[in-house]
């Protein structure tokens, strides 16, 4: 009969495993992560020209005449946002032919090589992600895996995944200094690594930034949430013929 082991340091990996998995997915998902001014290169182009005034009669038709003058980009350039109940603010989310696009057309004027690098690194790791959140749903009852046990197998998948955000965090900057960037949402004024007077960092960088933070640690406290099923008090109990342990 399976033995149910809960422990507070299980819990707070299972926690940490999560928190970090949906800061990435928000993330991902959000149109906040540069944020930079309208200026005359906005209006240079014909399509630019109609994109931007329809962008901003969109903006002062919704009531947001404060950030009319403003432009929000995410990892994905051409997105849809949500304007009825989005789950979070600034929720946007790409279209199938929008992410065909991004890996066929490898035009670096239309998109930057090094976001489309940072896109390949945040949905890998994303889902690995995903994927130890649902063997940690197993822990519970089963705890080892042929020779290793479980909480191993997940915290080594977590610290690949969280190489792999940390490099989708390097990535990001390093196209700042792409044309289209530099041209349509800093003015002319950024560089690789280096924003200029006209853009800032935008909310949605910063969770992911979180997200990797909370995902290091989950990968850390693996081993020690393993370590928490196999104390003393808790073979104790199982001798004790005890089917459900919780421990503090």
């Amino acid at each position: 009969m399976c033995t149910i082991i809960c422990t507070v340091r299980t819990v707070l990996w299972y926690v940490m495993s999560i928190a970090g998995t949906l800061m990435i997915l928000i993330a991902l998902f959000t149109n906040t992560w540069l944020e930079g001014q309208l200026s005359t290169s906005n209006f240079s182009s014909g399509a630019g020209f109609v994109d931007t005034v329809s962008d901003m009669g969109n903006k002062v038709a919704s009531g947001n005449i404060g950030e009319a003058m403003k432009k929000k980009v995410g990892l994905f350039i051409d997105c849809t946002q949500i304007e009825s109940k989005p789950f979070f603010e600034g929720e946007c989310i790409p279209n199938m032919d929008t992410i065909k696009n991004l890996f066929t057309d490898l035009d670096d004027t239309k998109y930057p090589h090094a976001w489309r690098g940072a896109v390949v690194c945040f949905v890998f790791g994303l889902a690995l992600m995903i994927l130890t959140d649902l063997f940690a749903l197993l822990t519970v009852c089963c705890r080892r895996c042929i020779c290793c046990s479980v909480f191993t197998i997940c915290g080594s998948i977590q610290s690949f995944a969280s190489i792999l955000f940390t490099l989708g965090l390097i990535a990001y900057p390093a196209g700042w200094g792409n044309d289209l960037v530099k041209n349509q949402y800093c003015s002319g004024e950024s560089n690789a690594f280096v924003l200029g007077e006209k853009c800032s960092i935008g909310m949605a960088f910063w969770i992911a930034v979180a997200g990797t933070v909370c995902t290091v640690l989950a990968s850390s406290l693996a081993i020690w949430a393993y370590q928490s099923t196999r104390s003393s008090k808790c073979e104790q109990a199982k001798d004790e013929g005890e089917h459900c342990i919780c421990l503090v």
